[in-house]
């Protein structure tokens, strides 16, 4: 909008000096040479005949000759405007290769769509123990890359094509949240990424609810920042392969990443068994309309089977099996009856604690009972 106001200016200035112009024009009608002030008069005598006879003649040949030289002069000043325009400023509906400022001057150029800086496929049961070592060496390599407190991070060399949230359920999984951090953040910036990690802990003695973590990791980010899309991440599952983009989908395409995971052999999931959790990127819009997740799951299953699409490899992180609700199935099995009024608008909670940390945001949250 900058480059707007100062090119509108520029068009006054122009529209200005045209009607200067013109009235200079019209009013300097006369003898070409310096001529003597007889033949000035006998000029100007000749003109007040003529519109004696004509009245109307020299006053339309002045308001034509004046509209003529104003439409030539305004015309010259749009096309200059339109060819200094940036097309960008012009239509929202192509991205511009370069992110423009406020103040209207051209700043970093677009990340490009797949980083070079990306190394491809990682062999996890390598990288996974030491990542559990020395995490004051880890925390100071993240802050000279430029990771913000609360896992806020943005690239300095190109501008990020979208803002990201990360939304992450947990209880009792230090080990492997750890893990996950400092996989997740070298991982997601060699991507060039623009996130922030928020990580939702469910406090109290009640069940695991994973589908209500969500929907509260859900408002509480969009309170404090706008985010193009949402990106619900479990703590126990790693991408392999840094070229598996997490990028922000389309509007009405919800993106299942985790569709193929080492305990299914690497094998797509059968689409009969709707599985949609681990991974899933979603835009906030997309999230509203299906009024985000159930709150009726109770302990592990069935909260997240209505997401599902395919992608890369992930690995998943050992922890103890959990007790699962004997009713899920029955509840998921009623699911249709209560899509308009289970998730986003029956979510209660208590907001217990909420702390910006040097690697996630933590927010620390009581569900109560539906």
């Amino acid at each position: 909008m900058a480059i707007v106001r100062r090119k509108t200016k520029t068009l006054m200035l122009w529209t200005t000096f045209a009607i200067l112009f013109a009235y200079v024009l019209i009013h300097a009608v006369g003898p070409a040479d310096n001529q003597s002030e007889a033949i000035n008069v006998d000029w100007r005598h000749s003109m007040d005949e003529m519109t004696r006879k004509r009245p109307g003649l020299v006053s339309v040949s002045k308001t034509r000759a004046v509209l003529v030289i104003l439409f030539i002069l305004f015309s010259m000043s749009l096309i200059l405007l339109i060819q200094h325009l940036p097309i960008s400023k012009v239509s929202s509906s192509y991205p511009s290769r370069y992110h423009w400022r406020r103040d209207g001057r051209r700043a970093l150029p677009l990340c490009p769509l797949v980083s070079p800086l990306s190394v491809g496929w990682l062999d996890l049961s390598a990288v996974i123990p030491a990542l559990l070592d020395d995490s004051d060496a880890f925390l100071d390599t993240m802050t000279n890359a430029g990771l913000k407190e609360g896992g806020s991070y943005e690239p300095s060399g190109c501008q990020a094509r979208s803002k990201i949230a990360f939304i992450v359920p947990y209880r009792n999984r230090e080990e492997q949240l750890t893990v996950f951090l400092r996989y997740m953040h070298p991982f997601l910036q060699r991507q060039q990424r623009h996130y922030t990690i928020f990580v939702v802990e469910q406090t109290g003695d009640l069940a695991f609810n994973r589908g209500m973590l969500l929907n509260i990791g859900f408002l509480e980010a969009k309170r404090r920042e706008g985010f193009q899309c949402f990106i619900f991440h479990d703590v126990d599952i790693l991408p392999e392969d840094d070229r598996n983009l997490y990028t922000c989908p389309d509007h009405g395409r919800p993106l299942h990443m985790s569709f193929v995971i080492d305990i299914h052999d690497y094998k797509p999931v059968s689409l009969m068994f709707l599985f949609g959790g681990g991974v899933i990127a979603i835009s906030e819009l997309d999230f509203i309309r299906a009024n985000g997740y159930s709150n009726v799951f109770w302990g592990p299953g069935l909260e997240d089977d209505d997401f599902y699409l395919d992608h890369l490899r992930y690995r998943t992180l050992y922890h103890d099996p959990v007790e699962v609700d004997p009713q899920r199935q029955k509840l998921f099995d009623e699911g249709y009856l209560r899509f308009e009024s289970d998730g986003l608008a029956n979510l209660r909670y208590r907001l217990v604690d909420l702390q910006m940390k040097p690697l996630y945001t933590h927010i620390v949250a009581d569900p109560m009972h539906i």
